[in-house]
Protein backbone atom coordinates (compact mmCIF):
# COMPACT_ATOMS: atom_id res chain seq x y z
CA UNK A 1 0.00 0.00 0.00
CA UNK A 2 1.20 3.53 -0.74
CA UNK A 3 2.72 5.14 2.35
CA UNK A 4 0.64 8.02 3.68
CA UNK A 5 3.76 10.09 4.23
CA UNK A 6 4.45 10.36 0.47
CA UNK A 7 3.46 13.99 -0.29
CA UNK A 8 4.06 14.12 -4.05
CA UNK A 9 1.04 15.33 -6.05
CA UNK A 10 -0.69 12.50 -7.84
CA UNK A 11 -2.65 12.63 -11.10
CA UNK A 12 -5.19 9.87 -11.82
CA UNK A 13 -8.21 9.33 -14.00
CA UNK A 14 -10.34 8.27 -11.02
CA UNK A 15 -10.17 8.59 -7.25
CA UNK A 16 -12.29 6.28 -5.11
CA UNK A 17 -13.10 7.61 -1.64
CA UNK A 18 -14.20 4.89 0.76
CA UNK A 19 -13.16 1.25 0.42
CA UNK A 20 -16.16 -0.67 1.64
CA UNK A 21 -17.86 -3.05 -0.79
CA UNK A 22 -18.77 -0.23 -3.21
CA UNK A 23 -15.42 1.54 -3.28
CA UNK A 24 -13.28 -1.59 -3.40
CA UNK A 25 -15.42 -2.94 -6.26
CA UNK A 26 -15.03 0.26 -8.28
CA UNK A 27 -11.28 0.34 -7.64
CA UNK A 28 -10.83 -3.31 -8.63
CA UNK A 29 -12.75 -2.96 -11.88
CA UNK A 30 -11.08 0.30 -12.88
CA UNK A 31 -7.60 -1.01 -12.13
CA UNK A 32 -8.30 -4.26 -13.99
CA UNK A 33 -9.23 -2.20 -17.06
CA UNK A 34 -5.99 -0.23 -16.92
CA UNK A 35 -7.60 3.00 -15.71
CA UNK A 36 -5.23 5.00 -13.50
CA UNK A 37 -6.94 5.13 -10.10
CA UNK A 38 -6.41 5.33 -6.38
CA UNK A 39 -8.55 4.24 -3.42
CA UNK A 40 -8.65 6.16 -0.15
CA UNK A 41 -10.09 5.21 3.24
CA UNK A 42 -9.79 6.61 6.73
CA UNK A 43 -9.65 3.11 8.23
CA UNK A 44 -6.92 0.54 8.12
CA UNK A 45 -8.00 -2.97 7.21
CA UNK A 46 -9.22 -5.24 8.66
CA UNK A 47 -11.62 -2.91 10.45
CA UNK A 48 -14.36 -3.63 12.96
CA UNK A 49 -17.76 -3.46 11.24
CA UNK A 50 -20.81 -4.75 13.13
CA UNK A 51 -23.24 -5.50 10.34
CA UNK A 52 -25.77 -8.11 9.34
CA UNK A 53 -23.24 -9.27 6.77
CA UNK A 54 -25.69 -11.12 4.57
CA UNK A 55 -24.43 -11.48 1.00
CA UNK A 56 -27.55 -12.31 -1.00
CA UNK A 57 -27.28 -14.99 -3.66
CA UNK A 58 -27.86 -12.44 -6.42
CA UNK A 59 -24.55 -10.78 -5.43
CA UNK A 60 -22.34 -13.71 -6.45
CA UNK A 61 -22.14 -12.90 -10.19
CA UNK A 62 -20.78 -9.45 -9.27
CA UNK A 63 -17.91 -10.85 -7.18
CA UNK A 64 -14.61 -12.23 -8.50
CA UNK A 65 -14.85 -15.97 -9.27
CA UNK A 66 -14.45 -18.07 -6.14
CA UNK A 67 -14.29 -14.98 -3.94
CA UNK A 68 -16.31 -16.38 -1.05
CA UNK A 69 -14.06 -19.45 -0.94
CA UNK A 70 -11.35 -17.16 0.48
CA UNK A 71 -13.27 -16.21 3.64
CA UNK A 72 -15.30 -18.07 6.28
CA UNK A 73 -19.01 -17.95 5.52
CA UNK A 74 -22.21 -19.61 6.59
CA UNK A 75 -24.67 -20.59 3.87
CA UNK A 76 -28.29 -19.86 4.72
CA UNK A 77 -31.06 -21.54 2.75
CA UNK A 78 -34.17 -20.63 4.71
CA UNK A 79 -36.05 -18.13 6.84
CA UNK A 80 -37.25 -18.33 10.44
CA UNK A 81 -40.01 -15.72 10.77
CA UNK A 82 -41.47 -14.56 14.08
CA UNK A 83 -43.99 -11.93 15.11
CA UNK A 84 -43.11 -9.89 18.19
CA UNK A 85 -40.82 -12.57 19.52
CA UNK A 86 -43.46 -15.32 19.40
CA UNK A 87 -43.34 -18.82 17.90
CA UNK A 88 -41.52 -19.08 14.60
CA UNK A 89 -42.52 -20.38 11.24
CA UNK A 90 -39.59 -21.92 9.42
CA UNK A 91 -39.12 -22.65 5.78
CA UNK A 92 -36.07 -24.06 4.02
CA UNK A 93 -35.88 -23.47 0.29
CA UNK A 94 -33.28 -26.10 -0.52
CA UNK A 95 -30.81 -23.69 -2.10
CA UNK A 96 -28.72 -20.78 -0.84
CA UNK A 97 -30.49 -17.47 -0.43
CA UNK A 98 -27.59 -15.72 1.30
CA UNK A 99 -24.01 -16.20 2.46
CA UNK A 100 -23.31 -14.88 5.94
CA UNK A 101 -19.91 -13.26 6.52
CA UNK A 102 -18.21 -11.02 9.02
CA UNK A 103 -17.66 -7.63 7.45
CA UNK A 104 -14.12 -7.21 8.76
CA UNK A 105 -13.09 -10.33 6.81
CA UNK A 106 -15.24 -9.62 3.75
CA UNK A 107 -14.14 -5.99 3.38
CA UNK A 108 -10.49 -6.91 3.86
CA UNK A 109 -10.67 -9.42 1.03
CA UNK A 110 -12.46 -6.90 -1.19
CA UNK A 111 -9.64 -4.41 -0.64
CA UNK A 112 -7.04 -7.09 -1.29
CA UNK A 113 -8.77 -8.01 -4.55
CA UNK A 114 -8.56 -4.37 -5.63
CA UNK A 115 -4.90 -4.23 -4.67
CA UNK A 116 -4.12 -7.41 -6.61
CA UNK A 117 -5.85 -5.89 -9.64
CA UNK A 118 -3.35 -3.03 -9.52
CA UNK A 119 -5.30 -0.44 -7.57
CA UNK A 120 -3.22 2.05 -5.57
CA UNK A 121 -4.48 2.32 -2.01
CA UNK A 122 -4.16 4.90 0.77
CA UNK A 123 -5.54 3.83 4.14
CA UNK A 124 -5.47 5.43 7.56
CA UNK A 125 -6.28 8.82 6.02
CA UNK A 126 -8.10 10.77 8.71
CA UNK A 127 -9.41 13.61 6.54
CA UNK A 128 -10.42 13.77 2.89
CA UNK A 129 -11.84 16.82 1.14
CA UNK A 130 -12.63 17.56 -2.50
CA UNK A 131 -13.26 20.53 -4.75
CA UNK A 132 -13.95 21.08 -8.41
CA UNK A 133 -11.07 22.56 -10.37
CA UNK A 134 -10.90 23.02 -14.14
CA UNK A 135 -11.80 19.82 -15.95
CA UNK A 136 -11.63 17.62 -12.87
CA UNK A 137 -11.28 17.53 -9.12
CA UNK A 138 -8.64 18.16 -6.51
CA UNK A 139 -8.68 16.01 -3.39
CA UNK A 140 -6.70 16.51 -0.24
CA UNK A 141 -6.21 13.18 1.47
CA UNK A 142 -4.29 13.84 4.65
CA UNK A 143 -1.10 15.46 3.41
CA UNK A 144 -1.52 14.20 -0.15
CA UNK A 145 -2.89 16.24 -3.07
CA UNK A 146 -4.63 14.19 -5.74
CA UNK A 147 -5.85 15.45 -9.11
CA UNK A 148 -8.60 13.25 -10.53
CA UNK A 149 -10.82 13.50 -13.59
CA UNK A 150 -13.55 11.46 -11.89
CA UNK A 151 -14.48 10.69 -8.30
CA UNK A 152 -16.32 7.66 -6.95
CA UNK A 153 -17.84 8.75 -3.65
CA UNK A 154 -18.22 5.58 -1.61
CA UNK A 155 -17.82 7.16 1.80
CA UNK A 156 -21.13 6.28 3.37
CA UNK A 157 -24.48 7.79 4.19
CA UNK A 158 -22.92 11.00 5.53
CA UNK A 159 -20.60 11.39 2.54
CA UNK A 160 -18.06 14.17 2.96
CA UNK A 161 -17.46 14.13 -0.80
CA UNK A 162 -21.12 14.85 -1.51
CA UNK A 163 -21.12 17.65 1.04
CA UNK A 164 -18.03 19.21 -0.54
CA UNK A 165 -19.06 18.92 -4.19
CA UNK A 166 -22.83 19.38 -3.98
CA UNK A 167 -23.61 21.31 -0.80
CA UNK A 168 -27.07 22.22 -2.13
CA UNK A 169 -28.02 18.55 -2.02
CA UNK A 170 -27.06 18.21 1.62
CA UNK A 171 -29.01 21.38 2.49
CA UNK A 172 -31.95 19.86 0.63
CA UNK A 173 -31.82 16.83 2.95
CA UNK A 174 -31.57 18.99 6.07
CA UNK A 175 -34.56 21.08 5.00
CA UNK A 176 -36.83 18.09 4.32
CA UNK A 177 -37.23 15.78 7.35
CA UNK A 178 -38.82 13.04 5.21
CA UNK A 179 -35.47 12.64 3.41
CA UNK A 180 -33.37 12.11 6.51
CA UNK A 181 -31.68 8.75 7.11
CA UNK A 182 -33.36 5.87 8.85
CA UNK A 183 -31.50 4.21 11.73
CA UNK A 184 -30.23 0.82 12.78
CA UNK A 185 -28.53 -0.67 15.82
CA UNK A 186 -26.29 -3.70 15.37
CA UNK A 187 -23.80 -5.92 17.18
CA UNK A 188 -22.36 -9.42 17.24
CA UNK A 189 -23.56 -11.66 20.02
CA UNK A 190 -24.50 -15.14 21.15
CA UNK A 191 -27.95 -16.68 21.56
CA UNK A 192 -28.92 -18.63 24.66
CA UNK A 193 -31.17 -20.81 22.52
CA UNK A 194 -29.64 -20.78 19.01
CA UNK A 195 -31.91 -21.41 16.08
CA UNK A 196 -31.11 -23.44 12.98
CA UNK A 197 -27.97 -21.80 11.60
CA UNK A 198 -29.10 -22.58 8.05
CA UNK A 199 -31.79 -19.94 8.46
CA UNK A 200 -31.86 -16.18 8.79
CA UNK A 201 -34.16 -15.13 11.61
CA UNK A 202 -36.50 -12.20 10.96
CA UNK A 203 -38.89 -10.70 13.50
CA UNK A 204 -41.78 -8.48 12.42
CA UNK A 205 -43.67 -6.20 14.79
CA UNK A 206 -41.11 -6.01 17.56
CA UNK A 207 -39.42 -2.99 15.95
CA UNK A 208 -41.43 0.12 15.22
CA UNK A 209 -41.86 0.46 11.46
CA UNK A 210 -39.18 -2.09 10.61
CA UNK A 211 -37.79 -5.48 11.56
CA UNK A 212 -35.14 -7.24 13.63
CA UNK A 213 -32.73 -9.91 12.49
CA UNK A 214 -30.33 -12.62 13.60
CA UNK A 215 -27.82 -13.79 10.98
CA UNK A 216 -25.58 -16.80 11.77
CA UNK A 217 -21.81 -16.59 11.38
CA UNK A 218 -19.31 -19.37 10.81
CA UNK A 219 -17.67 -18.79 14.21
CA UNK A 220 -21.00 -19.57 15.98
CA UNK A 221 -21.67 -15.90 16.73
CA UNK A 222 -24.69 -14.08 15.37
CA UNK A 223 -25.05 -10.74 13.63
CA UNK A 224 -27.96 -9.08 15.44
CA UNK A 225 -29.74 -5.88 14.56
CA UNK A 226 -32.84 -3.73 14.25
CA UNK A 227 -33.79 -1.14 11.66
CA UNK A 228 -36.74 1.11 10.95
CA UNK A 229 -37.92 1.89 7.41
CA UNK A 230 -40.96 4.08 7.95
CA UNK A 231 -38.93 6.70 9.77
CA UNK A 232 -35.86 7.01 12.02
CA UNK A 233 -36.17 4.96 15.19
CA UNK A 234 -36.54 7.34 18.13
CA UNK A 235 -34.58 4.98 20.38
CA UNK A 236 -32.63 2.43 18.29
CA UNK A 237 -30.65 1.15 21.26
CA UNK A 238 -33.83 0.65 23.26
CA UNK A 239 -35.48 -1.22 20.37
CA UNK A 240 -32.33 -3.33 20.05
CA UNK A 241 -32.32 -4.10 23.77
CA UNK A 242 -35.91 -5.36 23.55
CA UNK A 243 -34.97 -7.61 20.65
CA UNK A 244 -31.96 -8.98 22.56
CA UNK A 245 -34.25 -9.76 25.49
CA UNK A 246 -36.71 -11.59 23.24
CA UNK A 247 -33.86 -13.67 21.77
CA UNK A 248 -32.11 -14.09 25.13
CA UNK A 249 -28.98 -12.83 23.40
CA UNK A 250 -25.75 -11.74 25.03
CA UNK A 251 -23.96 -8.70 23.60
CA UNK A 252 -21.28 -6.48 25.06
CA UNK A 253 -22.83 -3.07 25.71
CA UNK A 254 -19.85 -1.28 24.20
CA UNK A 255 -20.18 -3.39 21.04
CA UNK A 256 -23.58 -1.96 20.06
CA UNK A 257 -23.30 0.62 17.30
CA UNK A 258 -25.96 2.70 15.58
CA UNK A 259 -25.82 3.49 11.87
CA UNK A 260 -27.67 5.81 9.51
CA UNK A 261 -29.49 4.04 6.68
CA UNK A 262 -29.90 6.41 3.74
CA UNK A 263 -33.28 7.19 2.26
CA UNK A 264 -32.99 6.61 -1.48
CA UNK A 265 -35.06 9.71 -2.22
CA UNK A 266 -32.51 11.95 -0.49
CA UNK A 267 -29.69 11.96 -3.07
CA UNK A 268 -29.98 13.57 -6.49
CA UNK A 269 -27.64 11.90 -8.93
CA UNK A 270 -26.08 13.51 -12.00
CA UNK A 271 -25.78 17.05 -10.66
CA UNK A 272 -21.96 17.12 -10.73
CA UNK A 273 -20.27 15.90 -13.95
CA UNK A 274 -17.66 13.28 -13.20
CA UNK A 275 -19.05 12.41 -9.75
CA UNK A 276 -20.26 8.83 -9.22
CA UNK A 277 -22.24 8.40 -5.99
CA UNK A 278 -22.18 4.69 -5.17
CA UNK A 279 -23.45 2.58 -2.30
CA UNK A 280 -24.66 4.43 0.78
CA UNK A 281 -23.11 7.69 -0.43
CA UNK A 282 -25.61 7.56 -3.29
CA UNK A 283 -28.41 6.43 -0.92
CA UNK A 284 -28.50 3.16 -2.85
CA UNK A 285 -29.99 0.96 -0.16
CA UNK A 286 -33.00 -1.33 -0.41
CA UNK A 287 -35.91 0.47 1.34
CA UNK A 288 -37.78 -2.79 2.04
CA UNK A 289 -35.24 -5.36 3.23
CA UNK A 290 -32.49 -2.88 4.03
CA UNK A 291 -30.03 -4.79 1.86
CA UNK A 292 -26.98 -2.64 1.19
CA UNK A 293 -24.08 -4.86 0.14
CA UNK A 294 -25.65 -6.07 -3.11
CA UNK A 295 -26.64 -2.57 -4.17
CA UNK A 296 -23.27 -1.15 -3.15
CA UNK A 297 -21.49 -3.64 -5.38
CA UNK A 298 -24.05 -3.31 -8.19
CA UNK A 299 -23.90 0.50 -8.26
CA UNK A 300 -20.10 0.52 -8.20
CA UNK A 301 -20.01 -2.06 -10.98
CA UNK A 302 -22.33 -0.05 -13.23
CA UNK A 303 -20.48 3.18 -12.53
CA UNK A 304 -17.06 1.64 -13.21
CA UNK A 305 -18.32 -0.04 -16.38
CA UNK A 306 -19.66 3.27 -17.67
CA UNK A 307 -16.34 5.03 -17.09
CA UNK A 308 -14.30 2.17 -18.55
CA UNK A 309 -16.50 2.11 -21.63
CA UNK A 310 -16.12 5.84 -22.27
CA UNK A 311 -12.39 6.03 -21.54
CA UNK A 312 -11.78 3.05 -23.84
CA UNK A 313 -13.17 4.83 -26.89
CA UNK A 314 -10.46 5.64 -29.42
CA UNK A 315 -11.94 9.02 -30.26
CA UNK A 316 -12.44 10.05 -26.66
CA UNK A 317 -11.85 13.52 -25.30
CA UNK A 318 -11.30 12.89 -21.62
CA UNK A 319 -13.50 15.56 -20.04
CA UNK A 320 -16.44 14.76 -22.34
CA UNK A 321 -15.92 11.02 -21.81
CA UNK A 322 -16.02 11.37 -18.04
CA UNK A 323 -19.15 13.51 -18.24
CA UNK A 324 -20.88 11.01 -20.53
CA UNK A 325 -19.97 8.18 -18.15
CA UNK A 326 -21.30 9.91 -15.04
CA UNK A 327 -24.46 10.90 -16.92
CA UNK A 328 -25.00 7.31 -18.10
CA UNK A 329 -24.53 6.09 -14.53
CA UNK A 330 -27.04 8.63 -13.20
CA UNK A 331 -29.54 7.44 -15.83
CA UNK A 332 -29.06 3.86 -14.62
CA UNK A 333 -29.75 4.86 -11.02
CA UNK A 334 -32.78 7.01 -11.81
CA UNK A 335 -34.18 4.83 -14.58
CA UNK A 336 -33.55 1.35 -13.17
CA UNK A 337 -32.94 1.44 -9.43
CA UNK A 338 -35.27 4.24 -8.35
CA UNK A 339 -38.46 2.80 -9.91
CA UNK A 340 -37.79 -0.52 -8.20
CA UNK A 341 -36.93 1.17 -4.91
CA UNK A 342 -40.14 3.19 -5.14
CA UNK A 343 -42.09 -0.06 -5.30
CA UNK A 344 -40.03 -1.48 -2.43
CA UNK A 345 -40.84 1.59 -0.35
CA UNK A 346 -44.55 1.11 -1.04
CA UNK A 347 -44.26 -2.50 0.11
CA UNK A 348 -42.50 -1.32 3.27
CA UNK A 349 -45.35 1.07 4.00
CA UNK A 350 -47.78 -1.84 3.94
CA UNK A 351 -45.76 -4.64 5.57
CA UNK A 352 -44.22 -2.63 8.40
CA UNK A 353 -47.51 -0.92 9.21
CA UNK A 354 -49.40 -4.22 9.27
CA UNK A 355 -46.77 -6.85 10.16
CA UNK A 356 -49.29 -9.10 11.89
CA UNK A 357 -51.33 -9.50 8.70
CA UNK A 358 -48.25 -10.48 6.70
CA UNK A 359 -47.17 -12.96 9.37
CA UNK A 360 -50.60 -14.59 9.55
CA UNK A 361 -51.02 -14.93 5.81
CA UNK A 362 -47.54 -16.42 5.34
CA UNK A 363 -48.21 -18.87 8.18
CA UNK A 364 -51.32 -20.07 6.37
CA UNK A 365 -49.70 -20.04 2.94
CA UNK A 366 -45.92 -20.70 3.12
CA UNK A 367 -45.54 -20.17 -0.62
CA UNK A 368 -45.77 -16.44 0.02
CA UNK A 369 -42.73 -16.66 2.29
CA UNK A 370 -40.81 -18.33 -0.52
CA UNK A 371 -41.85 -15.46 -2.75
CA UNK A 372 -40.54 -13.03 -0.13
CA UNK A 373 -37.17 -14.79 -0.20
CA UNK A 374 -37.07 -14.85 -3.99
CA UNK A 375 -35.92 -11.23 -4.06
CA UNK A 376 -32.62 -12.30 -2.49
CA UNK A 377 -31.90 -14.80 -5.25
CA UNK A 378 -32.61 -12.35 -8.06
CA UNK A 379 -35.69 -14.22 -9.23
CA UNK A 380 -37.81 -11.13 -8.61
CA UNK A 381 -37.29 -7.41 -8.32
CA UNK A 382 -39.83 -5.46 -6.30
CA UNK A 383 -42.06 -4.72 -9.23
CA UNK A 384 -42.35 -8.37 -10.31
CA UNK A 385 -42.48 -9.45 -6.64
CA UNK A 386 -45.45 -7.12 -6.07
CA UNK A 387 -47.31 -8.43 -9.11
CA UNK A 388 -46.77 -12.03 -8.04
CA UNK A 389 -47.67 -11.29 -4.41
CA UNK A 390 -50.91 -9.52 -5.39
CA UNK A 391 -51.87 -12.28 -7.81
CA UNK A 392 -51.23 -15.06 -5.30
CA UNK A 393 -53.01 -13.19 -2.50
CA UNK A 394 -56.07 -12.63 -4.68
CA UNK A 395 -56.20 -16.33 -5.46
CA UNK A 396 -56.03 -17.06 -1.74
CA UNK A 397 -58.90 -14.69 -0.98
CA UNK A 398 -61.23 -15.91 -3.73
CA UNK A 399 -63.33 -18.82 -2.41
CA UNK A 400 -62.70 -22.12 -4.11
CA UNK A 401 -59.46 -21.03 -5.75
CA UNK A 402 -55.98 -22.23 -4.95
CA UNK A 403 -52.76 -20.22 -5.20
CA UNK A 404 -50.70 -20.37 -8.32
CA UNK A 405 -48.13 -23.11 -7.99
CA UNK A 406 -44.53 -23.24 -9.07
CA UNK A 407 -41.18 -22.42 -7.49
CA UNK A 408 -40.63 -18.89 -6.29
CA UNK A 409 -36.88 -19.11 -5.89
Amino acid sequence: MTPVGDVRPLHVDAAVVGLGPAGSTALRLLASAGISCIGIDRSTFPRNKPCGGGISARTLPLLPPGFLDEIPHQITSGISLTFRGGPSQNQDFGRPIAYQVRRDEFDMQMVEAARRAGGRILTGVETVSARREGEGFVLRAGDRVIHARAIFAADGATSRILRDLDPESTRHIRDHPALRPFTSAEAFGTLRHPIDDRHVAIDLGLVTGGYAWSFPKKDSSWGLGVAGFLGPLSDPRGEFARYLESRQAAVGESDVLTWPLPNFRSVRHGRVPGLFLVGDAGAILDPFLGEGIYYAILSATRGAEALIRELSRKDRETEAAVTRASTAYAHFVKGTLWPDFSQGARLAQVLYRFPGFFFRITRRHPGLLALYASVLTGKHDYRSFSRAMILRTLFLLIPGRTPLSGPAL
